[in-house]
């Protein structure tokens, strides 16, 4: 494994310049695939199944934004009218099935890509049952799902490790009593508790684009500098960042998603609290803006962990 990474010395004003080198290139595969997995930083996108809803916090289908270079997605689960949909608060219309979801567009794009890791954060509003049902219905799931006590490593395995396993969709979920391994009539899906797993800020800027709250603290009891999972000594739970208001304004995102305000949120308020660089930075409207930029400086160059 890796040994660890010296401390960081570079000064705020280096940090700026180099934020000017990261360049807006998507945000995808990282050349350098070698480093621990929580060394790494991903565009994640909120509510990521919403671009046909009528209060978006997407404008772009999943598989537009998995093309974008997006590799986090945050949904939504709901059991309505005999399948798990995604949907935001309440299911209206044939909202999507997750297993359609799954079968249509991520299995189709891990296939193209062979060497993309997608991470999937689920607010889990089901029933284990139903759940379990669901997910059955994407046999071709088995054993791309990442499970965690299956690796006897000191830290996260790296990129290239997990791409060589094949386990590379991570899937998180906020609702413990539906993580572990489930066992669907097509085999295992490992599911990874959220609260043991990451760590994550409170998720609203302020309700409207009126407010800005660019405080960085934890949206659970638990502290964002925890360094540790339960059960997996060694391993820093990963660290989501978000990065949006309570609701949506696609006008408004070019502005939240600026590279500047970023980095300032993440020197001045995130980095103090987590003492650590995010990897996952979670906005609306991932398109607009600067989120695969900084995010391509936060995995290159900023500085990680704080003494």
């Amino acid at each position: 494994m890796n040994s660890p990474r010296p401390k960081p010395t570079i000064r705020r004003g280096a940090l700026l310049a180099l934020g000017l080198l990261a360049g807006t290139a998507l945000a995808d595969t990282p050349v350098d695939t070698n480093r621990p997995f929580d060394h790494y930083s991903w565009v994640t996108s909120h509510n990521a199944f919403t671009s046909n809803g009528l209060f978006p916090n997407q404008t772009e289908t999943v598989g537009q934004q998995l093309a974008g270079g997006v590799r986090g997605l945050m949904l939504d689960l709901h059991s309505s009218q005999g399948r798990v949909r995604l949907c935001h608060n309440v299911c209206a219309g044939q909202a999507q099935p997750l297993a359609d979801l799954v079968n249509e567009v991520l299995l189709p794009f891990l296939e193209s890509d062979p060497d993309a890791i997608v991470s999937l954060h689920l607010d889990d509003f089901t029933d284990a049952k139903d759940l379990v049902i669901e997910l059955g219905k994407s046999p071709g799931l088995m054993g791309k799902t990442f499970d965690p006590h299956a690796w006897p490593t000191p830290e996260w395995p790296t990129p290239e490790d997990i791409v060589e396993s094949g386990q590379r969709v991570l899937i998180f979920s906020l609702k413990r009593d539906n993580s572990g391994t489930l066992m669907t009539r097509a085999g295992a899906i490992h599911i990874m508790p959220s609260e043991d797993f990451t760590v994550e800020n409170y998720w609203s800027l302020g309700a409207t684009p009126l407010t800005h709250d660019n405080s960085c603290h934890s949206r659970w009891d638990t502290p964002l500098s925890r360094r540790e999972i339960p059960g997996k000594p060694g391993w820093r739970p990963l660290f989501t960042m978000n990065q949006f208001h309570g609701a949506p304004f696609e006008s408004h995102a070019r502005s939240d998603n600026d590279f500047d305000r970023l980095q300032s949120r993440y020197l001045d308020h995130c980095r103090p609290s987590a003492r650590r660089k995010p990897n996952f930075v979670a906005v609306d409207f991932h398109q607009h803006g600067d989120t695969a930029r900084f995010v391509n400086w936060l995995t290159r160059s900023a500085p990680d962990e704080l003494p």
